[in-house]
């Protein structure tokens, strides 16, 4: 994150996660409808948890904004195995319905 300070500076680098974690929210939400959508939203939260875990040798400490991020990884990776296990049986039901 402390590549987007210098081009856009503090207050558009918070707009920009902003918006990026309400993309991801609407891409978690579509994905009840489509497994696809659902993915990319579910990728988006990983790399979201991700790039803020990096912020811990900066906090030199477990803090409880870390241990949000290890949960919201965790949840993360059982949402993305249920969007692609449903999107693994919509696949496979499709092509059944064409044989």
């Amino acid at each position: 994150m402390g590549l987007l300070y210098s081009p856009f500076g503090a207050q558009d680098t918070t707009y920009t996660r902003a918006v990026i974690e309400n993309i991801t929210l609407i891409a978690l939400i579509l994905g009840y409808v489509n497994a696809q959508i659902g993915i990319i939203g579910d990728i988006l939260v990983l790399l979201t948890a991700l790039v803020t875990l990096n912020l811990l040798p900066q906090l030199g400490r477990l803090d409880s904004f870390i241990v949000k991020d290890v949960l919201l990884l965790d949840s993360g990776l059982v949402l993305l195995k249920s969007y692609l296990r449903h999107h693994k049986a919509a696949t496979l039901s499709c092509f059944a319905s064409t044989s």
